[in-house]
């Protein structure tokens, strides 16, 4: 059920997203940004990645906990995006792609070394 709420009030802007004020809510709230939204799925992919490398003897567990909850929060909102656009919106479709080439480049990068050498 999509909820309606007469007032919104932006306490403060940036470039990718919003903390606002809704009546009726305790507190400010976060409005993220849809390309934040897909940057924050990619960092969140990594770094699980590079906990799961970490060998059991470290103490992780609150690391990896903060990217299920972040995971689910990215989830949600591709859901629920979908359910409501259709599919991907190219905001995210295009971060998800430059944080993925940077991550190509790193990778080359440390396997074949600098090319501006």
């Amino acid at each position: 059920m999509l909820k309606q709420y007469e007032e919104l009030a932006v306490l403060e802007q940036g470039d990718d997203g919003a903390i606002v004020s809704i009546r009726g809510q305790d507190g400010p709230s976060v409005l993220l940004g849809a390309g934040y939204m897909g940057h924050l799925a990619v960092v969140t992919e990594r770094a699980r990645r590079q906990l799961d490398a970490i060998p059991t003897r470290f103490e992780v567990s609150a690391l990896k906990l903060l990217c299920s909850e972040i995971q689910t929060l990215v989830s949600t909102y591709v859901e629920t995006r979908n359910k409501y656009e259709g599919g991907p919106s190219a905001n995210v479709s295009l971060a998800v792609a430059l944080e993925e080439l940077e991550e190509l480049r790193r990778t080359l990068e440390t396997q074949f070394g600098s090319s501006n050498d």
